[in-house]
């Protein structure tokens, strides 16, 4: 009698890098003859890749993990496995209170999470190898087919007094470029538009091995690919010299700079364990900008650090809207245990931290719209991901200045004809988030 095929499907939590941790992990099921299905069909495992940055990504988790626990109760599925950053943090914990589930695992040996998933080990997490993938490994792709991610680092080196990463993802350390390089030409071979650059802090690439980053060598090489787009996310600000911004000037590589400024007070800055200010973040913007006409720069603040005052947070606001970044996000900031923010005093209250975060979408709002308002009329490169969902006769995607899932869509007035490549278009107009255009 012929063995039945075992399957298995994911619940990808978090940001980026998580996705390339989901695909990671596919790809070695799939080597075990486990066959990765859709969410939506029913399973033999559900496998849920957690997140546990902040409190809210940590609730998610948790549902997350009580819901697949609910289809194992009612035969939907027949095991659950959970493992990612969630996990790793609180690793003993869940072990306690979720006694259902079949496998709890953590961020590293991935390798035997899968021969454990397939049947072939029956040994517990001992964290014992720090998990970096590389080009001998086979991912599955989530994303669409014109689009993905590569991991060119794991773990952290910076000590941000409010981020746990450092304590669950480990040291930093670069793959080597040769490592990357192949792993680019596999997606250039299945016609990939575009490639996503993914870190903890893209900056530091290569430091781990020498005295200065080899991100601008790693774009030269990566940018002889003939890529239509490079982009590269997670950029520390404090680390950005003259060279690492003279590497966005090679062919294929988007002047899009992900810098998570985080806040401009010097005085919160210090507190959280980073560099920068108003006046330093403001050169290099003017830098940037002065030796890339469209550059677009992205970034992130957080609100209600304890010890922000009122005056602090106007001095953000005042700096959020000199600057004209053209997208940011606001986190209102999360209590997390075991880090030095943690015992900070002069906490804010929640209803403090989301007054002053709805004051900062504010501006980011107003900031999207005068981008959008000054993009009409030009020529873009557009990436198309498939129909639109809701009049049926035209084309979503996205030009490159919006990054996957950050920045919203662009939608483009001829019917999806499937297919991905990459074509210009006339910006038309913009509602929101959306970006219209037509193809030219």
């Amino acid at each position: 009698m012929e063995k039945q095929t075992i399957t298995a499907s994911f619940v990808s939590l978090g940001c980026f890098k998580n996705v390339v941790d989901t695909e990671v992990l596919g790809g070695m099921l799939e080597k075990h003859n486990i066959r990765v299905v859709s969410s939506y069909e029913n399973s033999d495992w559900i496998i849920i890749n957690t997140c546990g940055f902040i409190r809210e990504a940590k609730e998610e988790g948790i549902q997350e993990i009580l819901a697949a626990l609910e289809k194992k109760e009612t035969g939907e599925t027949k095991q659950v496995a959970i493992f990612g950053c969630l996990t790793q943090r609180y690793y003993e914990e869940l072990k306690a209170n979720f006694k259902k589930a079949d496998i709890i695992w953590g961020v590293n040996d991935l390798d035997q999470l899968a021969r454990l998933i397939a049947g072939e080990e029956k040994t517990g997490y001992e964290n014992k190898n720090l998990f970096l993938y590389d080009e001998s490994h086979n991912r599955i792709i989530t994303t669409s087919p014109n689009s993905t991610f590569i991991k060119i680092s794991e773990g952290c080196n910076m000590q941000c007094s409010f981020c746990a990463i450092p304590q669950i993802r480990g040291p930093f350390r670069s793959r080597t470029i040769a490592s990357i390089i192949k792993e680019a030409k596999s997606y250039k071979e299945m016609e990939f538009q575009e490639i996503n650059l993914i870190s903890q802090d893209s900056t530091y690439f290569g430091k781990d091995r020498g005295p200065k980053s080899q991100l601008p060598e790693l774009l030269k090489e990566i940018s002889s690919l003939e890529f239509n787009a490079v982009r590269v996310l997670y950029l520390m600000p404090e680390e950005m010299t003259d060279e690492i911004i003279a590497g966005f000037s090679y062919p294929g590589i988007i002047p899009y700079f992900d810098l998570p400024f985080q806040h401009v007070s010097e005085t919160l800055l210090k507190r959280m364990n980073r560099g920068g200010g108003g006046a330093r973040n403001l050169e290099l913007l003017k830098k940037i900008r002065g030796k890339y006409k469209d550059a677009v720069i992205r970034s992130s603040f957080i609100v209600g650090f304890p010890g922000e005052t009122r005056a602090e947070f106007e001095e953000l606001l005042d700096f959020a809207e000199k600057s004209k970044i053209e997208r940011f996000g606001v986190f209102g900031y999360s209590d997390e245990e075991n880090t030095e923010a943690f015992k900070y005093k002069k906490k804010n209250t929640l209803a403090v931290i989301e007054a002053r975060k709805e004051m900062l979408m504010d501006i980011s709002d107003q900031n999207m719209e005068k981008y959008n308002e000054k993009i009409i009329g030009t020529v873009q490169d557009f990436l198309p991901h498939g129909p639109s969902p809701w009049d049926g006769h035209s084309t979503i995607g996205r030009i490159t200045s919006q990054a996957p899932e950050t920045d919203g869509f662009t939608q483009v007035n001829e019917p999806f004809e499937d297919d991905y490549h990459m074509f210009k278009i006339k910006i038309t107009g913009f509602q929101h988030e959306m970006v219209y255009g037509e193809r030219i």
